[in-house]
């Protein structure tokens, strides 16, 4: 029987909901676009929270009114250039972020159905929301791109690790009478 490669992490703001699992290697998650915030500030990751927060709250007269709900899918790929995939439901409109590009990702701190990132588009920082149904898929979209970091970051490295490689053989299998 094949091990199940899932991964498990405890929310430090949970507090009784448990364990969340992951088992796609791609996970999708509905949700409806709230809209996206020009950040106009210096980004530092220790605002992220912040910032983030101010983008929903610039947000909340939008969240407040009848409107029509734009429903969209959010694919969530470890794939570097891949990233973070939106797309519309109704036209299947896709936009990608790439993983190197997102710089924070949250959910809200006052609405944890509500998730955002954060993201380098065009030469300017910009910040989505999106309302999830509930806060388990919210907080398991955010874990899921925690996990995307993580494997894409440990694929960097073991692609460092064989380039290394090669190139310390390379060195020496130069003969010292040929140069």
């Amino acid at each position: 029987m094949a091990a199940s490669h899932s991964t498990k992490r405890k929310f430090s703001s949970e507090r009784a909901k448990g364990y969340y699992q992951l088992n796609d290697a791609e996970p999708k998650f509905a949700a409806e676009y709230l809209g996206m915030i020009l950040v106009d500030e210096l980004f530092q990751p220790e605002k992220g929270q912040a910032i983030s927060a101010r983008c929903v709250d610039k947000l909340s007269p939008v969240m407040n009114r009848k409107r029509k709900e734009r429903k969209v899918s959010l694919l969530i790929s470890s794939n570097i250039s891949r990233g973070i995939t939106v797309t519309e439901i109704p036209n299947n409109e896709e936009v990608c972020y790439e993983l190197h590009r997102v710089a924070y990702c949250s959910t809200d701190v006052r609405n944890h159905a509500i998730f955002s990132f954060i993201a380098e588009c065009n030469n300017e920082l910009q910040c989505h929301v999106f309302a999830f149904k509930s806060e388990e898929t919210s907080k398991a979209a955010c874990l899921a791109v925690s996990n995307a970091f993580l494997s894409a970051h440990e694929e960097r490295l073991r692609k460092q690790k064989r380039e290394s490689r090669r190139s310390r053989q390379e060195v020496t299998t130069v003969d010292p009478l040929e140069t």
